[in-house]
Parts: structure tokens; C-alpha cells; sequence
């Protein structure tokens, strides 16, 4: 995944400020960790400032500026950034019945649900694993816009060494949460970035890419969280 945001600083007579930029058209959740030495803001002296912050598509703001507590000391600073696509502050809609990711009529077991031992756990308790042969369509759960799609790998294993060779798409809902389609065949991912698509519209191929110990589809809800995490959320099928 391509980086989605940035920090820029700008040092002036002791003057430090930090701006916080989005350089895609999606929402992303940032957070800027700086740890300072003879270093204030305009309301604290702490030492070290946590700054989360929501970017809007391609938003640039000034979200700190510091100043030195003592003018003939020497200042220091050093800063931390994590950012994760989507937004933290978003309210799931738990109204909404999801449907099955896959062709209507089709059917395709679960063989891990919520909180299963074997990989559903922490950020992805909520998710959903549906065994599938490889090449059968994948079908939107929920309408949304594609911000996300990896389609170029072949590798995967039982094995978490294989997680960045997944292949995925990622489509952000109205409610800003993200619906996640996992484990995609090499180059089948059937539509672009940036994309509206459909409930019910054909938007990629299933495989056995990443972390994956059979051919299956990983389906889960997930919600951006601070320092770069994310969670999933509950959600029922239709």
C-alpha cells in the first residue's frame, strides 16, 4: 500500500510547526506522536503532543505549532506518524444487513466466524472466512467507493510471513467505516480506484493469496483507529 499521507515541519528561529497533508481523494485517519525538549505550545509544556486527526480527500492543515521555553537553550524534537485509511471518528450504521459476498443463489461455508482461534482475533475478530474455489466472483457486500485494491500477487501459505502478499479491495462506505475482501486471486480484481460500485456488483475474484491456508474469502467490517490500527466491527448478513 502506497502511502496516503505525510508530515511536513518547518523549522524558523526555534519556531517549529507541523502540517498533517493527504495526498490521495480518500478519507484517512492520522496521528502525529512528537516527543520535544525546551519545546511549548501555545496551552502546554509537556514535553511530548499526540495529534489525531481526520484528513478529508487531499486536505492540508497546520495541526501544531511549538515554541522554545527558554531562548538561549538548544530545542530538540523528533516525531512519530502513523495513518490508516478511513476515519476514526466514523459511527457504524448497525442497521444495515449485509449481503452475502458472493452471487445470489450460490452458497459457500464459513469455516471461520467471529472470534475464531485460528486467525480472528484482536483487530479482526469480527471477520468472516468463506471457503471458496478459487475464480469464483466476488459480489459487494454494501455500496461504497473503491479506495483500496492490491492485484498483483501469487504468493500465499499458513504462514503470517505470507500477509503482505494478499491481494485485496477495500470499499468505503457511506458511514466512513471500509468492507475488506481478502485473499483475492493473482489479477482478479475487477474494479478500479476510485470506483462507485454497487450492492450486489461483481467486483473481484476469489483466491488463496497472503496469509491463507486454503482458498477462501476474508470478509470483514473495519473502523480506523488512532497510530495507524484498525478494528473490526459486528455486523449480520441479510
Amino acid at each position: 500500500m502506497d502511502n496516503w499521507a505525510c508530515v511536513e515541519k518547518v523549522e524558523q528561529n526555534k519556531h517549529v510547526s507541523y502540517w498533517l497533508y493527504n495526498k490521495k481523494p480518500f478519507v484517512v485517519s492520522v496521528t502525529l506522536d512528537v516527543q520535544t525538549s525546551n519545546l511549548k505550545s501555545s496551552n502546554s509544556n509537556q514535553g511530548q503532543y499526540i495529534v489525531n486527526q481526520v484528513l478529508q480527500g487531499h486536505q492540508r492543515i497546520k495541526v501544531l505549532e511549538l515554541q522554545p521555553m527558554h531562548q538561549g537553550q538548544k530545542i530538540w524534537y523528533d516525531e512519530s506518524f502513523y495513518w490508516t485509511p478511513g476515519n476514526m471518528l466514523a459511527v457504524h450504521h448497525g442497521n444495515i444487513a449485509y449481503q452475502y459476498p458472493y452471487a445470489k443463489g450460490a452458497y459457500f461455508p464459513i469455516v471461520q466466524g467471529f472470534g475464531g482461534g485460528y486467525s480472528h482475533r484482536g483487530a479482526s475478530k469480527y471477520a468472516v472466512d468463506f471457503a471458496m474455489p478459487i475464480g469464483t466472483p466476488i459480489h459487494a457486500a454494501r455500496a461504497g467507493v473503491v479506495i483500496d485494491l492490491v492485484a498483483q500477487n501469487s504468493r500465499g501459505g499458513a504462514n503470517r510471513r505470507y500477509a503482505k502478499y494478499a491481494n485485496y479491495v477495500v470499499i468505503l462506505h457511506d458511514d466512513d467505516t471500509t468492507g475488506e475482501y481478502y485473499h483475492l486471486e493473482k489479477n482478479g480484481v475487477a474494479v478500479t480506484l476510485g470506483e462507485r460500485v454497487k450492492v450486489g456488483q461483481k467486483i473481484a475474484y476469489s483466491g488463496n493469496t497472503g496469509f491463507s491456508s486454503l482458498p477462501h474469502l476474508h470478509f470483514a467490517i473495519y473502523q480506523a483507529k488512532p497510530f495507524g490500527k484498525y478494528q473490526s466491527l459486528p455486523f449480520v448478513f441479510d
